[in-house]
């Protein structure tokens, strides 16, 4: 006799139902064969065998008379389906959805609105900047009455020893 063969997992898992009498003949007969050359198997199946019979001397629970309608209408709700528009909750998240499409559908038009005016219209005071060096120097170009008077003072050798800027 062997003492060290054991039920493998598969057959630790059947000890049930080979105590019951459900098993096939096949392997009725595997594990017959193990506890008859095992020690350690036999153990296993004694062990098991007498947790069953404690089961037995314990009383029996009884259920409540309710139980099965009870039972029956818990099913019925896990199988109902969950419908969004059915919930308490689902009228304000829709209401605060559209509000917040709404508040970025105006804010995307200011910007919109605001980028558009920036870049596309064009803005009556860039000439006023462009020209702010002939603005700010007005009044000296105003002394000059004619452009022949400058041509003639650049002519002359007046302003030779002056190192233009």
């Amino acid at each position: 006799m062997e003492k060290t063969v054991r039920l493998n997992a598969d057959q630790r898992e059947d000890l049930v139902a080979y105590l019951d009498g459900e098993l096939p003949d096949e392997e009725v007969q595997q594990i017959d064969h193990i506890i008859a050359r095992s020690e350690v198997a036999r153990h296993e199946v004694e062990a098991l065998a007498r947790t069953w019979e404690m089961l037995d001397v314990l009383p029996a629970a009884k259920a409540s008379d309710d139980f099965a309608s009870k039972t029956m209408t818990n099913l019925k709700v896990m199988e109902a389906p969950f419908i969004l528009e059915d919930q308490w909750w689902y009228p304000y998240l829709r209401r605060t959805g559209v509000i917040c499409g709404w508040l970025l559908c105006l804010g995307l038009s200011g910007w919109l609105g605001f980028q558009i005016t920036r870049y596309w219209v064009p803005n009556p005071h860039d000439q006023l900047l462009n020209d702010l060096p002939v603005i700010e120097n007005l009044d000296q170009y105003q002394d000059v009455r004619e452009i022949e008077f400058l041509n003639l003072l650049k002519q002359s050798s007046v302003f030779d020893d002056v190192q233009e800027k």
